[in-house]
């Protein structure tokens, strides 16, 4: 078992990107979002979804159509040199034909279409199931940096004792680390998680303040931590507690602030008049 999870693990750090948080981490951000959507949102959100389906019911949706539309595939994430300060739409999100642009791009596209009260339900599903996944994408560091391929070249050993599942240590990626690992350590359930911001982080979250930018605001933002992040792996390539426990307050803030943020594009795209909107 523990060498096929390793090859799997190969075969995702042979592209760019694994599956941004993984599946609690999407979900994370959706319920923190769902909790927030005003009445309109709520009523949208419903007659798009339709009737009891959640928008963490949804979050990792795109995950599974990548895998069938390969178009998509360079939607969910943004190829920003480290040197480089700021995102540039010429040289990071060049569209591909077999393979898409990029999440900058795919989000603004997506929010447009959410947004468009006129547009056919099942164009609109299909749009707000790509939002609700990428906006959470977004705020995952390593989805919004070139080098090292988003940090799957960065091999590491997590040794992290607090929430065991399975052998320890064992040998991964720092991209999958901070796709699932990291949050996998902390809770048992995804939903304890989102328990544990509510009553903590959430509490304090200048929620307005958070929600103020443009997506590539919010893209220049994860960009600076994930040169961080990937300037940070110990010579020695372990991960233990010490590092988890250091870097969970990060973790906290990126999911916290994505829920918050597509709580507030949902609310905005709900309004009557709204249209293709970025915040401002």
């Amino acid at each position: 078992m523990r060498t096929l999870v390793l090859t799997a693990l190969g075969v995702l750090a042979a592209t760019h990107t694994a599956f941004a948080w993984g599946t609690s981490g999407h979900s994370i951000v959706a319920e923190i979002a769902q909790h927030r959507l005003n009445d309109a949102a709520a009523v949208g959100v419903e007659s798009i979804l339709g009737p009891g389906t959640s928008l963490a019911s949804i979050g990792s949706w795109a995950d599974d159509e990548r895998a069938r539309d390969r178009r998509t595939t360079r939607w969910h994430f943004v190829e920003i040199p480290s040197a480089a300060a700021a995102y540039d739409a010429t040289r990071d999100c060049t569209p591909d034909p077999a393979l898409g642009d990029c999440i900058i791009a795919a989000i603004d596209r997506e929010l447009a279409l959410v947004s468009c009260a006129t547009a056919p339900t099942e164009q609109r599903q299909r749009a707000l199931k790509f939002l609700v996944h990428l906006i959470g994408g977004l705020h995952q560091p390593l989805h919004t940096i070139k080098d090292e391929r988003g940090g799957n070249g960065i091999d590491v050993t997590i040794t992290t004792l607090e929430r065991v599942n399975g052998d320890l240590p064992f040998n991964t990626n720092l991209h999958s680390t901070w796709d699932a690992a990291l949050i996998d350590k902390t809770g048992w359930s995804w939903d304890s998680y989102v328990e544990r911001l509510e009553t903590g982080w959430l509490r304090t979250a200048d929620a307005t303040a958070i929600s103020v930018g443009t997506t590539t605001d919010w893209a220049n933002e994860s960009h600076r931590i994930a040169v961080t992040l990937i300037a940070s792996v110990p010579n020695n390539i372990v991960l233990d507690d010490a590092y988890r426990n250091e870097n969970l307050p990060l973790i906290d803030h990126q999911l916290g602030t994505a829920g918050l943020r597509l709580a507030e594009l949902l609310n905005r795209a709900s309004r009557p008049a709204a249209a293709y909107l970025v915040i401002e």
